[in-house]
C-alpha cells in the first residue's frame, strides 16, 4: 500500500493514539500534531513502510509526527539509528554490504545530505561478524556499538573513532561464550557507558567506564531489561522490560533506584529515546491495523502520561527504534 493510500484511509477512519489499557490498539483518531515542542527536534526511526516486509530504511520525522522523509535507501535493511550530539549525522546498521543480520556494519548519513553515506566499519569485509546499534559518545569523536567481531558466537562492545580508526573491545568476560554484552548507550557527562548483558543469568543493565572498567549491576531480575538510554541530565535511564509479563517502559535512577514503571499494556513497548529537554519519551509500541499487528512510534511524558501515536499505520508496515536527536543545532 502506498503512503498516499494510507493517508486517504485514515482521512475517513480516525486513528486511535494512546492508550494504556492493556490492549492492542485499533485506529480510531489522527496522530496528534503538538506532542512535544522539545526545541524542534526531530526522531529518526526504522520503517519498511515502502518495501514491506523486504527492506527496512531509516527515516526521519518531526516530533510532532509531521515533516516525514526518508533518509537511506538500499537493497539491504539498514536499522537501529542514532543521532550525532549535534543533529548532524546518523548512525545505523545496515547490510548493503552483504551477508544478512550477520552482515551489518556501522554506517553513517549526513542528515542534510543523505547522499552522503559513509561506512564506519568493516568487520564484514575483513569476515569477522557483524557490527549493530552504534551510539555517539557526547563529543561526537566516537561510536561505541555491539558486534560478533571475531567470529564469537556472543557479542561484545566496542568503540571506534569517528574516522574509522582506533577499533577497541570494551568487555572480555571471561565466563565464556554464553555472555552477551549488547545495546550500549554512553552517557551525557562522557564518565560511564550503559548496556544491557546476560551475565547475571539473564539480561540486565549494567554500567561501565569508557576503557570498560569498573562494571556496575544496575537492575537485577529475572526478567528481561532491555535497551537503556540516558536521560540529557544524567540523572536517569529508561529501558525496557519484561518483568511483568510483556515489554514496557520503565525509568530509573542513575544509580539503579527508585525505578518507576511507565507503560503498562499487554502489547510490547520498547526502545525508548528521551527528547532533549528531558520532557517526553519516544518509543515503539505493537498496534493492531488491518488484521495485523506491527510496531507504530509514540511518544509520552518522562513520566507516562500522554501517551500519544506519531506514525502513520500501513499495511505490513513496522515503525520502530527511535531516536530522538539531542542536538539544538538540528538540521532542517
Amino acid at each position: 500500500m502506498t503512503k498516499i493510500a494510507a493517508l486517504a484511509i485514515l482521512a475517513v477512519l480516525s486513528l486511535s493514539a494512546c492508550g494504556d489499557g492493556g490492549r492492542l490498539l485499533q485506529p480510531s483518531a489522527a496522530p496528534q500534531l503538538g506532542a512535544a515542542d522539545a526545541l524542534g527536534s526531530k526522531i529518526a526511526f526504522t520503517s519498511d513502510w515502502d518495501d514491506p516486509g523486504v527492506s527496512t530504511e531509516i527515516y526521519v520525522v518531526n516530533a510532532d509526527g509531521s515533516g516525514e522523509r526518508q533518509l537511506t535507501s538500499t537493497a539491504g535493511n539498514s536499522n537501529g539509528p542514532a543521532w550525532s550530539p549535534n543533529g548532524r549525522a546518523i548512525a545505523f546498521h545496515s547490510n548493503r554490504g552483504g551477508g544478512g543480520f550477520g552482515g551489518s556494519d556501522i554506517y553513517i548519513v549526513r542528515t542534510d545530505d543523505p547522499s552522503d553515506v559513509r561506512r564506519l566499519t568493516n568487520l564484514t569485509g575483513l569476515g569477522l561478524g557483524g557490527a549493530h546499534f552504534a551510539n555517539w559518545s557526547p563529543n561526537g569523536r566516537q561510536v561505541v556499538f555491539n558486534s560478533f567481531w571475531g567470529g564469537a558466537p556472543k557479542r561484545d562492545i566496542y568503540v571506534i573513532d569517528i574516522d574509522g580508526t582506533g577499533l577497541t573491545k570494551l568487555t572480555n568476560d571471561p565466563a565464556g561464550p554464553a555472555i552477551d554484552d549488547t545495546r550500549p548507550d554512553w552517557s551525557p557527562d562522557g564518565k560511564r557507558i550503559a548496556f544491557q548483558s546476560n551475565r547475571s543469568g539473564n539480561n540486565d543493565i549494567f554500567l561501565m567506564n569508557p576503557d570498560g572498567g569498573d562494571v556496575l549491576q544496575l537492575t537485577s531480575h529475572a526478567a528481561t531489561d532491555a535497551a537503556p538510554e540516558w536521560s540529557p541530565d544524567g540523572k536517569r535511564i529508561a529501558f525496557q522490560s519484561n518483568r511483568d509479563g510483556n515489554d514496557d517502559i520503565w525509568v530509573m535512577d542513575a544509580d539503579g533506584g527508585n525505578l518507576v514503571q511507565l507503560t503498562d499494556n499487554t502489547v510490547r513497548d520498547a526502545k525508548p529515546s528521551w527528547s532533549p529537554d528531558g520532557k517526553r519519551i519516544a518509543f515503539h509500541r505493537d498496534v493492531a491495523y488491518l488484521g495485523e499487528v506491527h510496531g507504530e512510534l509514540f511518544t509520552m511524558n518522562a513520566d507516562g502520561s500522554d501517551q500519544r501515536m506519531i506514525s502513520v499505520p500501513s499495511y505490513q508496515g513496522f515503525h520502530g527504534f527511535p531516536s530522538w536527536s539531542q542536538g539544538h543545532d538540528v538540521v532542517p
